[in-house]
């Protein structure tokens, strides 16, 4: 782990610290005491040699004095004392001071001895000024000889063999306590600077070598992370950094894999519902651009519509008009003139109630407000009246109408009079727009759940481009518009309309070869058990008629 290598770093290194500073700090310690003890020594050293120079001009006042016997003198030598005696007391007091101040047992062993060794010298002293008090009172008793006799003794004994081995005992010892002391100080010294040098020196070695290790361990994770940051911002978010170790930078490569696969995650559902968002707005487009074309088409459909309307509307109008200008004008008529004329009044007005009533009818169906008279009837003897009525208008150009009926009745729910409606228009069309001399075909089967009515005739077809517009309202094929000038464009939708309210479908196939063939789908609703009441010889009765009719 990288935190465990760092740590045991960071502790070896402050060992290193440690020890160079408990030795600097040990070596000042030291340096700082034996300097005291050389301090301490050089002043004794000092005290000493004053105490030699004071003592040693006592004795020399006290020699003159004796041998030369000055009053002045006299005071000089007691002043002299004094002095003495203050140097004295100021060697005590500098050596008991400094043996009660130091904590070192070899300093306080010094100090004692230096106790003593004053103490002798002061007896030394005290004693050497005794008898020079002695040869002073023989002086005075006038004993002179004896006095220079105990004077040759005091100057040979007492100061030559007592006092001067004594304090230079005390002055040696003094300088060699400072050499001794600067010696250990130099040597502390020395030791101090090998250790803090040894201590550095295997500092920098141990941090550069941990430095290279940690380097080392860190080098090709840092590379290869900052690979994948730049990677990840480049747009690569399939990239994963491969880091194995399980570390910390195995952690955060780990991690960062897992960021990076959620962001790719998300950005691929984010392009994916920019697509999908993409693919509906392209198909809210089309619709919108489909329905904006239907919208204008509508509009032409509608302009050309009322520009045929209106023609359809005020052509009967004034026929009617100028049947009823024609009858009133002139001379009176007899009656067989006035019927005929109101005859053809009467058919232009039934022509334009007609177009008045599919108008209506379409208005109703738009706003979901019909009305229609729900019942289970019979397809098939639906068809067969209906027929009756498309062999009348079949009459004036020849055309034969055939029809091919199921065996069994095709029992559907619905409005007789609306269905009947439907299949009078595309009966209507059919001998409108086919050829004379052609044959309309129409035909009923049940084909599963549903009842399919197709009608077929050899008329002129509908073109490819006006197919999926037939079954709007007021539209008129190209073809329709060249073969005939009458039509409202109204029949299809009205038919379209009516088998949409009974749940069924209409299609239509046509081609120029063929004519046009019109199929109409409605749900059947069961066997003849669940219709009313009908019989199945009369069905065949009338089945056969069809037949017999169209042969």
């Amino acid at each position: 782990m990288l935190r465990i290598r760092l740590a045991l770093v960071v502790a070896i290194s402050l060992c290193f610290v440690f020890v160079l500073g408990f030795t600097l700090y040990w070596g000042s310690h030291k340096i700082a005491q034996y300097s005291s003890r050389s301090q301490a020594a050089y002043e004794a050293f000092d005290r000493y040699q004053q105490l030699y120079r004071e003592a040693y001009r006592y004795f020399k006042q006290r020699m003159d004095l004796l041998l030369v016997d000055q009053q002045g003198t006299a005071a000089d030598v007691e002043m002299s004392r004094q002095r003495l005696h203050d140097a004295v007391e100021r060697l005590k007091k500098a050596a008991a001071t400094d043996s009660a101040a130091t904590d070192d047992i070899e300093a306080w062993q010094s100090g004692q001895s230096e106790l003593d060794s004053i103490a002798r010298l002061s007896a030394s002293l005290e004693a050497g000024m005794h008898r020079f008090d002695q040869v002073d009172r023989l002086r005075q008793e006038g004993r002179r000889e004896a006095a220079l006799v105990l004077l040759s003794e005091v100057l040979e004994e007492d100061i030559d063999r007592k006092f001067d081995p004594l304090i230079d005992g005390a002055i040696n010892r003094e300088r060699e306590r400072a050499l001794v002391a600067r010696e250990r100080m130099m040597g502390l010294v020395g030791l101090s600077s090998w250790i803090a040098v040894s201590t550095a020196l295997v500092s920098v070695i141990f941090s550069i070598a941990a430095g290279a290790m940690l380097f080392r361990s860190i080098r090709k994770p840092i590379e290869a992370l900052m690979r994948g940051t730049d990677e990840i911002a480049a747009g690569n978010l399939p990239y994963r950094i491969a880091i194995d170790s399980r570390d910390e930078f195995g952690y955060l490569a780990n991690h960062f894999n897992q960021m990076a696969q959620e962001l790719e995650a998300q950005r691929r559902k984010i392009g994916e519902a920019q697509t999908a968002l993409e693919h509906k707005v392209a198909e809210r487009t089309l619709e919108l651009n489909h329905l904006n074309g239907e919208l204008q088409r509508l509009d032409h459909a509608r302009r050309q519509f009322f520009a045929d309307i209106s023609h359809e509307l005020r052509t009967p109008i004034t026929v009617i008009r100028g049947e009823a200008e024609v009858t009133l004008r002139g001379r009176n008529k007899d009656a067989e003139e006035y019927k005929e004329s109101l005859q053809r009044i009467l058919e232009l007005s039934l022509q334009l109630g007609k177009l008045v009533n599919d108008l209506l009818f379409l208005a109703r169906a738009e706003t979901a407000n019909l009305q229609y008279e729900w019942e289970t009837l019979d397809l098939a003897e639906l068809v067969v009246n209906a027929s009756e009525d498309i062999r009348v208008l079949a009459q004036d150009k020849a055309i034969e109408v055939t029809l091919n009926l199921a065996d069994a009745p095709v029992w559907v729910r619905g409005d007789k009079q609306r269905l009947r409606q439907v299949v009078f228009i595309l009966g209507d069309n059919a001998c409108r727009y086919s050829r004379a001399g052609s044959r309309i075909a129409i035909c009923l089967e049940a084909d599963g759940a549903d009842a399919v009515l197709r009608v077929n005739d050899r008329g002129i077809g509908i073109p490819a481009q006006d197919m999926e517009m037939i079954f709007d309202r007021y539209y008129r094929s190209t073809n329709a518009r060249r073969s005939s000038d009458d039509g409202s464009g109204l029949g299809l939708p009205v038919a379209k309309a009516i088998v949409a309210a009974h749940g069924g479908q209409i299609s239509v196939d046509s081609s120029d070869e063929a004519g046009t063939t019109f199929a109409i789908s409605l749900p059947q609703v069961g066997s003849a058990e669940s219709a009313p009441d009908a019989d199945a010889d009369d069905f065949a009765v009338r089945r056969e008629y069809a037949r017999v009719s169209t042969a």
